[in-house]
């Protein structure tokens, strides 16, 4: 029995971070060596919406145009880029910043001998199918894999006459955290490789073999969103029941459980494993960080609380406990940057 959580970003938080194109620019490097397609399919799963929600399609365009054979009839003559997130994310949002998009790229360029740069919409639940069998040579997603499916049926559902699942109380969080029990880290790992499996699955049947896919993510989770919570709980804004009851879908994995989901699944080879760093100074880059984090919070928000206002009076509670010294400080977001090869 599954519950499907509706996650999508509202103004989109892409990372563009030199970790993740420096990953990008080596897939493609590889593929430019092995045999470049005439036609280069190129998935990018969980693109949201917003300024950067086209970020990874560009630095894809860019690597294949940096790595192109010298040999003109063994060159990449269209490049077709895939954008993906669920059916309920702005996509038109999105659509409307292709036309630019794509003017930008054929600008840079020159001679008109650059390949031919078509965009896609594939809306679904990346979690599944979502494309044709061993069509996609790189598939890169940033940020997103870290959202689950579902929250652990353990964190839903409470005890009563027909069904009993032994909830698990995850008071003073809303996920998996340093507050947390052992047993509800240990539903969300489970939910996690669970879901990351089947990620796997899913795009070892549509990646050509050979093909590769980029994969980064959050490597640790904001936990003054349960502060924020209480907060407004103690304002009366919110009822306390109503937030020891909520639960985020969001897991951030370690190293080791990432390479230990990918041995298992065994469709990949892993050939790049790395933590990054990535300092971001005073309020330009804390307050944003807690700013991005509400736009993920938001949609989940309203479906749980079901409160009239509740992202402004989530945004007023973050504003309160964030002003003044806090939102100077200086903040490191790790990111995991994975790099896959589809076995042959």
């Amino acid at each position: 029995m599954a519950f499907p959580v509706s996650v999508c970003m509202i103004g989109g938080d892409g990372e563009t971070s030199y970790a993740k194109n420096s990953a990008m620019h080596e897939a493609i490097s590889h593929l430019c060596a092995a045999a470049m397609p005439r036609c280069l399919p190129v998935a990018d799963l969980g693109c949201s919406s917003g300024p950067n929600a086209l970020a990874l399609a560009s630095a894809a365009v860019d690597a294949v145009r940096r790595h192109q054979p010298s040999v003109a009839e063994q060159r990449c003559r269209e490049i077709s880029v895939y954008l993906n997130d669920l059916p309920n994310n702005d996509f038109n949002t999105v659509f409307k910043d292709v036309p630019p998009f794509l003017r930008e790229h054929e600008e840079a360029e020159s001679g008109g001998e650059g390949p031919l740069v078509m965009v896609f919409g594939a809306p679904g639940s990346f979690y599944g199918r979502l494309f044709p069998a061993e069509t996609l040579h790189l598939v890169c997603s940033s940020f997103s894999l870290h959202w689950l499916s579902q929250v652990n049926l353990q964190l839903v559902f409470r005890k009563n006459w027909w069904m009993d699942y032994g909830v698990l109380i995850n008071k003073g969080s809303v996920s998996a955290g340093r507050t947390s029990s052992p047993a509800v880290n240990a539903a969300y790992t489970r939910q996690f490789e669970q879901d990351f499996k089947r990620f796997l699955a899913a795009g070892a049947e549509e990646v050509v073999p050979g093909g590769w896919m980029v994969l980064s993510l959050c490597d640790r989770y904001p936990e003054f969103i349960a502060e924020i919570l209480q907060d407004m709980a103690s304002q009366g804004v919110l009822a306390a029941a109503k937030v020891d009851s909520f639960n985020e879908p969001f897991y951030s994995p370690c190293l080791e459980e990432l390479r230990g989901a990918v041995e298992q699944e065994g469709s990949f080879e892993i050939l790049g494993l790395e933590r990054h760093g990535i300092l971001e100074r005073g309020p330009r880059g804390a307050r944003p960080w807690r700013g991005s984090c509400a736009c993920w919070t938001s949609g989940l928000l309203v479906q749980h609380f079901r409160v009239e206002g509740i992202g402004d009076a989530y945004g007023r509670a973050a504003e309160e406990r964030f002003m003044g010294p806090a939102a100077e400080e200086d903040t490191t977001v790790v990111v995991l940057v994975v790099s896959l090869r589809r076995r042959k």
